[in-house]
């Protein structure tokens, strides 16, 4: 007879429990290296663009945050998934303008920093949600980029609004889900 204690515990040596999430040792390591290098370099580009701002931004940026969408997706970090993809969401309404509209750097920074210091607690051990005032910002950033696009050439541009709004849920979230769900 087999004891099945034994091979419980030995199956719990291989794997790491975050808050409700059981991932594999392995697949654990792999993802924190390669989400801590992909978010390494969405800082530098997006804070290297910040200081130039006027030009667009290289759609590299935003295949660097569709990486982490991806990947968080796959260890079942959903609330993470969802930032990294509302932030390549944004970044690629951003590229199709073809320059930044008032608050973007300061808002993908911000967005970039907070999947860092998500991803440092995560490495700790802690899962922690996405800030809720940041989801609302780029939810209003969607919101306003897209009134832009829709609006006839002849009406007056559109300001992005830094006034906060109803809580509007973002694609993202689901999709993250479905992504997380589809790869378990």
């Amino acid at each position: 007879l087999l004891d099945t204690g034994a091979a419980t515990a030995q199956d719990d040596e291989q794997v790491k429990v975050i808050g409700d999430l059981r991932i594999g040792i392995p697949l654990f390591n792999i993802y924190l290296n390669e989400a801590d290098e992909l978010s390494r370099r969405l800082c530098v580009e997006l804070a290297e663009w910040a200081m130039e701002s006027d030009r667009p931004l290289d759609e590299g940026t935003a295949a660097l945050a569709h990486s982490l969408a991806g990947s968080s997706a796959t260890v079942g970090y959903t609330e993470l998934s969802g930032l990294a993809r509302a932030l390549e969401h944004a970044l690629m309404r951003s590229i199709g303008v073809g320059r930044a509209t008032p608050g973007e750097p300061q808002l993908f920074n911000d967005a970039a920093e907070e999947i860092r210091r998500l991803l440092h607690q995560f490495a700790a051990g802690f899962l922690h949600r996405v800030s809720t005032p940041l989801m609302k910002r780029l939810e209003q950033h969607e919101l306003d980029l897209a009134a832009v696009a829709t609006r006839p050439d002849d009406a007056a541009p559109a300001e992005p609004s830094d006034a906060p709004t109803a809580s509007l849920p973002l694609q993202a979230v689901p999709e993250a889900e479905a992504e997380a769900e589809a790869e378990a």
